[in-house]
């Protein structure tokens, strides 16, 4: 019993874990306040979810913050794209809900709609781990992503019902969004992790030099 209630014992570990999800869902928040600093503070989100919450390195703040500083530039560019896309999507939905009820445009802006906003949650889904992980080009994380989404079909529409899932608890219990941020990262380290490491193994591999 002792055990279970000592700072090595399963329920500290659990709190402790707890209290990093917490304080991680909150620097998200604060630094996405911007708008336009959403990509970089998503993509620290990531890489302190996968650093610090998995693999035990680093403390939250220090990891949060060294991510969101070195993708700072790139997270701006990369959340610029996602905005025009956004406004089309919205854009449509209200171009569909202003004309009468049968009208065929009503039908084609909203079936519009709903492919852009599903475009741009397979963006959302990838652009920003893949910054978090990778160094390279504003145009090739965009092109990763859609070869992630692609290729990875069943592991894209789980990522959107869960983010659809959290939008959802959001909606209903307002307060649930100091934790659905670091819940969210979780469930998508888990699932895009082992495609980012075959990648990385297999660029490691192609690098190596031949044995003499």
């Amino acid at each position: 019993m002792n055990h279970v209630f000592s700072l090595d014992g399963p329920l500290f570990k659990v709190l402790s874990k707890f209290c990093d999800m917490l304080v991680l869902s909150i620097l998200w928040i604060v630094f996405s306040m911007p708008v336009v600093t959403l990509g970089a503070s998503s993509s620290a989100l990531y890489h302190a979810s996968h650093k610090v919450l998995f693999q035990n390195e680093g403390y939250v703040f220090s990891t949060f913050w060294k991510s969101f500083r070195m993708n700072l530039k790139q997270g701006i560019s990369l959340t610029l794209c996602c905005i025009p896309v956004g406004a089309f999507g919205i854009v449509s939905f209200f171009f569909a809900k202003s004309l009468p009820e049968g009208n065929l445009l009503s039908y084609l802006y909203f079936a519009a709609a709903i492919l852009d906003i599903f475009l741009l949650l397979i963006m959302l889904t990838y652009m920003f781990p893949v910054l978090s992980r990778f160094h390279m080009g504003t145009i090739d994380i965009l092109k990763t992503s859609v070869a992630l989404a692609v290729t990875r079909t069943g592991f894209t529409l789980l990522l959107i019902v869960i983010f659809l899932i959290c939008a959802l608890t959001f909606y209903l219990i307002p307060g649930a969004g100091f934790i659905l941020p670091a819940a969210y990262s979780i469930a998508s380290e888990r699932l895009l992790e082992p495609a980012f490491q075959k990648a990385v193994d297999a660029f490691e591999h192609a690098n190596k030099e031949p044995s003499l």
